[in-house]
């Protein structure tokens, strides 16, 4: 009886601390730390779905805001186009003979070569048909390659005299990048002869290696280990680094945009126009042709679809920098900062992309200040208010 008044009388700090302890062993682990994180992590979203912040919070995030101002940015129309390597930026790597592939690809699809380096390795082997004497085989190259450099002489002439022409405007534009297509290729091909010359000079049964005529990135490889390959088979392409074109698809009496854009990756690049219908498909598709610098043309491989943005004009609005921009599920979305370190996110509508710039149509007005650093942040935020409050 004694101990138990004594339990009775016991002191406030003693009996609340024994509270504590109680409480504690009923408390799972995870409700626990689901506590610990909520009283580290305070609540940011007010009840009118308003995030506020300190000024610790402001420095944390790196928020950066600006202004919304009225600007002119273009009308653009969405294109798709091709992209294409420069006349002269495609090396190939060509079997001079017929044989079988003996290693795996010292090289990976994708990777940096430079000039000189061996991409494929094979031994040769000749059909019934195919045996003749190594000394036949050397006259018949031989006769291509004077016959070939007589040929390049002869294109070279020919995209001369179309240069000259096209000064004055007596040649369209499409007759010199035609003339001038012809006098690659054609030196390609000489080139592609004396190198195969010089392999099949090496013996029917030595090991040939097959190496990169230029330096670049090796985009396509045809080349399994034990596989046949006929002499004249391209097995490798190589794409040195520089601009790409990009033929975009336009309606025949469309007329040039005053400002282009590639989607490269996931940025966009600038580009610019070269020709106004440098190739006309058949159905009246007429084909401009851009050229996209050599830095942003990095991600661009010849043969791929990209969507391209094509400016017209110089309409007036409401303009923001691109990056405020945040997706959602209804449309896109601005964190406006309606009070100092208040910020509501806002609906808007966006009339046109350009530049790393949008105009937009509706939900913003001049002057009002926008998140353009930190604003997926703050779209975290929204959400994990709005999970607590649904808990």
């Amino acid at each position: 009886m004694g101990r138990d008044v004594r339990a009775l009388h016991a002191p406030p700090a003693v009996a609340l601390l024994a509270v504590a302890l109680l409480a504690s062993c009923g408390e799972s682990e995870s409700e626990r730390e689901e506590r610990a994180m909520a009283a580290a992590v305070p609540p940011r979203l007010e009840p009118d779905g308003t995030i506020r912040l300190t000024d610790a919070d402001r420095r944390a995030l790196g928020l950066a805001v600006t202004e919304a101002l009225a600007e002119d940015l273009p009308d653009v129309t969405l294109r798709l186009g091709r992209v294409r390597a420069r006349l002269g930026d495609e090396a190939l790597v060509v079997a001079p003979v017929s044989g079988r592939i003996v290693r795996a690809p010292a090289a990976a699809l994708g990777a940096l070569v430079t000039a000189g380096d061996a991409v494929v390795q094979i031994t040769p082997t000749l059909a019934t048909a195919e045996r003749i004497s190594m000394d036949v085989q050397a006259a018949q190259f031989q006769g291509q390659i004077e016959a070939t450099a007589r040929e390049l002489a002869t294109r070279e002439a020919e995209a001369v005299r179309a240069r000259d022409l096209a000064r004055g405007a007596i040649v369209s534009a499409e007759r010199l990048q035609q003339a001038e297509l012809a006098v690659a290729t054609t030196r390609a091909r000489l080139q592609g002869l004396e190198r195969s010359r010089g392999a099949q000079a090496q013996g029917e049964r030595t090991a040939v290696a097959l190496r990169a005529p230029a330096g670049g990135t090796l985009v396509a490889l045809d080349a399994s280990l034990g596989a046949m390959v006929r002499a004249g088979d391209v097995v490798a392409r190589i794409l040195q680094a520089g601009p790409r074109w990009v033929d975009v698809a336009t309606a025949p009496d469309e007329p040039t945009g005053d400002g282009y854009e590639v989607a490269a990756g996931p940025a966009w690049v600038s580009a610019r126009l070269l020709a106004r219908g440098a190739i006309v498909e058949d159905d009246g598709t007429r084909r401009d042709r851009l050229v996209v610098d050599a830095v942003g043309a990095v991600p661009l491989l010849p043969g791929a679809t990209v969507a391209v943005r094509v400016a017209h004009g110089a309409p007036r609005g409401t303009v923001v920098p691109e990056a405020a921009l945040v997706p959602d599920a209804g449309g896109d979305v601005v964190y406006v900062e309606v009070r100092p370190n208040l910020f509501a996110a806002r609906a808007v509508r966006v009339a046109a992309r350009f530049h790393g710039r949008a105009r937009l149509a509706a939900g913003l007005h001049d002057g009002e200040r926008v998140v353009t650093v930190g604003a997926m942040a703050l779209r975290g935020e929204s959400l994990r208010g709005a999970l607590r409050h649904q808990e």
